[in-house]
Order: C-alpha cells, then structure tokens, then sequence
C-alpha cells in the first residue's frame, strides 16, 4: 500500500490497516485535485493567451461552473470527514468483551514498564537496556496506559497511532494483532518530549504465536519468582 511504505514497517494491527488505508484515500484524492488544478491552469494558460491587443469577452458569472466547483470540493470533504469518522471509532474503541491479553504499560523518566496482570508477568527497562514488548499474533491485545510522572506518549510505528499518557488518568484502547510474526527491534518510543534523557525511552516490539506466547509469560513469570525468592 502507498501510505505504509514511507513508515518504518509495515501494519501490524487491523486498526493500522483501516488507519492506511484513509492514508491512501487522502493520498490518492490530494493528488488528483493537484493534477486537475496543474491540468486546468496549464489549458487556460495555453487556450486563453493573449493573442492580440482586443479584450476578450468579460463574464461576471457562470452559474454551471461556480456550481461544480463549490459542490465537488465540498462533496469530497464530506466524504472525508465520515470515512475518518468512522475509522477513528473503529480505532478507539474498546470492546465490552474480554480481550486475549491486557497489558498495563507504565510509563516514568525515562523509561517504560509492561504488566500483565493475568500472567503474573512484568518487564521494566532501565538505562542499560530497554524493554520488550511480546504480543500474541492473531489476538486481541488490551492496553491500559498511565504515567508515573510527567506526560508521555506511547507510539508504535507499526499501529499507526499514538496514546497520550498522563499521570492520574488511564487511557484504554484495544488493537487486533493480525497473523503475523518476527522481531521489531528499537520501535516503540515515546513520542512527547518528557525531560533530559527523553530519547532513552525505546522499547523492543516482539510478535509470537499464542503458544509461543503462553510458553514466554510462564518461562518470565517462573524467573520473577525465582529473583523474588
């Protein structure tokens, strides 16, 4: 698709994929208004050169072409504001059900923190290495976003959206993991500036099976238990 392939990788929720494809519609639209008004100018430039010294025929109005160029325009608009309408819906919402996984991601200076509170499992970056994130592929992801501190942004390239995160408030969105897998390395970031190291928030997005999912939250949860004890 047009719109993805400037981004660094490609979508990897179905929301990202609704979110490309309005890219691709605004791109598209963009550049046939472009071309239309160079194709427009370029005629009257050549059609309507001046000739000789006579003034041509003066028009006050044209009711048929005033028409068109106020209703095209704003037919196009419309059509625009109800298409991202309802893909923003379909990016924020959050459904009634459970979903396959909940991850609550803190963020603090300068770091960020992964929970999965039905898995016994936690994963906390510091200044010597960064953490990972590990979602299942072909699932449904919760996340559940607050900040310990300042005001951070929580921004994967690859879901095509970013979240505020704001100390006191808990911010929730859901995201279909499409079926796929691999290793993301460096992509998560923070994306409002939030003080002196504010580069060091990075984070590694990792995509697994389910099983292989299951198989690394136990082996994680086991470890966790072993250093607490």
């Amino acid at each position: 698709m047009i719109a993805w392939q400037s981004l660094p990788g490609p979508p990897l929720t179905s929301e990202a994929e609704r979110v490309g494809d309005v890219w691709t519609l605004f791109l598209v639209l963009a550049a046939a208004v472009g071309v239309l008004v160079i194709v427009l100018v370029v005629y009257c430039v050549i059609r309507f050169r001046k000739r000789d010294d006579e003034l041509p025929p003066q028009k006050h109005y044209n009711v048929p072409v005033e028409v068109v160029y106020t209703a095209v325009p704003l037919l196009i608009v419309i059509i625009l504001f109800a298409i991202t309408a309802v893909t923003v819906r379909t990016v924020n919402r959050v459904q009634a059900e459970a979903p396959d996984v909940t991850i609550d991601v803190l963020g603090f200076q300068w770091q960020w923190q992964f929970t999965y509170p039905d898995l016994g499992v936690t994963v906390t970056g510091n200044r010597d290495a960064q953490p990972e994130l590990v979602l299942p592929s072909n699932s449904r992801v919760r996340f559940r976003l607050t900040s310990a501190d300042v005001i951070h942004a929580f921004w994967i390239p690859g879901f095509r959206f970013k979240r505020d995160v704001i100390p006191g408030q808990e911010e929730e969105f859901d995201v279909e993991i499409l079926d796929l897998t691999g290793d993301f390395p460096n992509t998560g970031v923070c994306a409002e500036f939030c003080g002196l190291d504010h580069a060091s928030m990075r984070f590694d997005v990792r995509i697994v099976t389910p099983e292989e999912f299951q198989a690394w939250a136990a082996d994680h949860a086991r470890q966790l238990e072993e250093t607490s004890a």
